[in-house]
This record gives structure tokens, sequence and C-alpha cells, in this order.
């Protein structure tokens, strides 16, 4: 009796070994549903990169267009189209008509690059187009500028600085100056 009872107990184990196909099958679908809610927030990521630089971006035309009026220096914030980064560069006068810029670096105004897949279409800036650069005076103004962006589905986005108040506002699609 204790032979046949061993055997019994042996042919159970080898039988849970394995996955029924009721219970892949329920693997299969769950991993289908997960997948189906996922995959269309991952488009969501490149639109999250392009918010993010846009924000950044943002945040330093604030900061340069306050600093200039309290500290009473000229600045420009210099871009790199082609590998998507910025930097802000201060005025050195060096007498009361002539000066040259130089690299400025604070913990709001550090070098940075765009997010993700995020890039620079381009810069337009009507006083010297092939010149990337924003500039702030000590006054308050700023260059009206567009700066192009394309996120890394490659839809474009514009975003437009004001002058007089250094806001910036984004647009969807490929803005051209009026």
């Amino acid at each position: 009796m204790g032979h046949g009872a061993r055997s019994v107990r042996g042919q159970g184990r080898n039988a849970d070994k394995g996955f029924t196909l009721i219970e892949l099958t329920v693997v299969i679908v769950i991993l289908g549903v997960m997948l189906a809610l996922i995959i269309p927030r991952l488009g969501e990521l490149g639109e999250a990169n392009l918010k993010k630089s846009c924000r950044h971006l943002t945040g330093m035309i604030r900061f340069l267009h306050n600093e200039s009026q309290a500290t009473k220096d000229e600045y420009r914030l210099r871009f790199d189209v082609s590998e998507g980064r910025y930097w802000v560069e201060v005025l050195n006068k060096m007498s009361e008509k002539a000066g040259e810029f130089r690299r400025f670096s604070s913990e709001m105004a550090t070098e940075a690059t765009l997010a993700g897949q995020t890039t620079f279409r381009d810069v337009k800036v009507a006083s010297h187009p092939d010149d990337p650069f924003i500039r702030f005076t000590p006054d308050g103004w700023v260059e009206p500028a567009l700066i192009h962006l394309r996120d890394g589905e490659g839809r474009d986005f514009t975003l437009m600085i004001k002058p007089l108040t250094g806001d910036t506002e984004l647009r969807e699609g490929y803005v051209e100056e009026k």
C-alpha cells in the first residue's frame, strides 16, 4: 500500500509542472489589455519632453528679463540650433561704447539642452536673422523672437517671445513672423 501511494503522489507532481492552455490564454489577454492602455501614452512622452523644454526656456527668458533690469546689464540667450543647446551671455562693458559678451552662469542660468528628442528647427529674430540669440536690455525690452521646435514625433511648435513683458506663448505649428 505504501508503494501505490508513492506512485500516485509522483504522478501528481509531474502533472503540476506546466501551465494549462487556459492559464496561458488569460496571461496573454491581460498583457494585451495592458499594452492597449500603455502604447497610446508613449506618444505623450514626446509631448512631455517638448513641454519640459518650453518650461525651461520660458523660465530662462523670464529670469533674464528680470535680471537685466535688476543688474542694469545687457544679456542675451544664445542658441546652438544644430546641437539643441542654449546658454546665457552678459555684456562686459570695457568703456561707454565698447564691450564684449561673455558666458554667464548662475543657478538659474546654466547651459542647457532640449529634453528628449525635441529639437530646434530655427530661432527667428528680425534684427539678426542669421545669428540665433535673443537680447535682454536693462530697460526691460526683450527682442521679439520665434523659437521653432519639433517634438520626437515630427510635430512643429512655436514659442513666441513678447518684447515688452518677456512673456512666452506656445503655439502648435510653425508660426511665421507677422
